[in-house]
């Protein structure tokens, strides 16, 4: 191979590489989520629930409803506050698990279920899961399924830490009976800017059918909770938990048959 050959390769390599990127900004090498590094997904059943044999309504017909996802907990210096504000205004959530602070807090996980909310799985430890072989992405799934299954609670959702993941992640989520899910709005709340800059960044991001991501370990997202909801509220939105808003939101596709 020539010099010029060569270099004409090194070029178009950059190039595809560079629109890849461009494709997926923050994605590092091996992982496949429109969501990593805290981005956002699409309204697309690819991006927003990966692998799951689902399409998403129309834009048009989506109803006005919105799906508040709490990622990181169960913590006990923020979520009986973010309980509090939640059973004050009637709105259900789904709260997605480390399974550490799950096992060290279990009574504070059976308050969060027993008060109307999801649950889901987010690893045990909070790990990327693209360091990890399928062993061990199974093995972080289970153990924080076994702590669950302790208070009765068998989750239907799965968030990868980060909103990163790659090939093996999805089929070992449905191997295990749940589906991958990401977001639409970020709160950006583990930024710990002040209340009203994350209370106005959820709200001006809002669209029939969002799913918000907050976490229950940032104090800001407590103070700023009760402005979201009422201010969502009065904008003609309906808070759900993702089984109502799957319900709502997803049609189920067919797998066509081999003859």
């Amino acid at each position: 191979m020539t010099a010029r050959t060569h270099g004409h390769r090194v070029i178009r390599l950059a190039a595809a590489a560079a629109a890849v990127v461009a494709v997926l900004p923050g994605v590092r090498a091996g992982e496949m989520s429109y969501a990593a590094s805290h981005g956002r997904a699409d309204y697309r059943a690819e991006h927003l629930l990966p692998g799951a044999a689902v399409t998403l309504v129309p834009p048009e017909s989506v109803e006005p409803v919105i799906a508040l996802t709490f990622d990181d907990g169960p913590d006990i210096h923020n979520d009986p506050a973010l309980l509090a504000v939640l059973a004050e205004h009637k709105v259900p959530a789904t709260f997605f698990v480390i399974g550490r602070n799950a096992h060290r807090y279990p009574a504070l996980l059976k308050a969060i279920s027993d008060a109307g909310h999801e649950i889901g799985n987010h690893t045990w430890d909070h790990t990327r899961l693209i360091t990890q072989t399928a062993p061990e992405q199974a093995q972080e799934m289970a153990r924080t399924a076994r702590v669950l299954a302790r208070e009765g609670i068998t989750a239907q959702w799965f968030r990868p830490p980060y909103g990163s993941y790659d090939e093996k992640t999805g089929p070992l989520a449905r191997a295990a009976g749940m589906d991958v899910v990401l977001w639409t709005v970020d709160s950006q709340d583990y930024r710990d800017r002040p209340p009203e800059v994350l209370e106005e960044r959820v709200v001006n991001q809002l669209t029939p059918g969002a799913v918000v991501l907050m976490h229950s370990n940032h104090a800001n997202t407590v103070t700023a909770l009760p402005g979201i909801i009422t201010r969502a509220q009065a904008a003609g939105y309906r808070f759900v938990t993702l089984a109502e808003w799957k319900s709502l939101m997803t049609r189920q596709t067919t797998v066509a048959q081999k003859p």
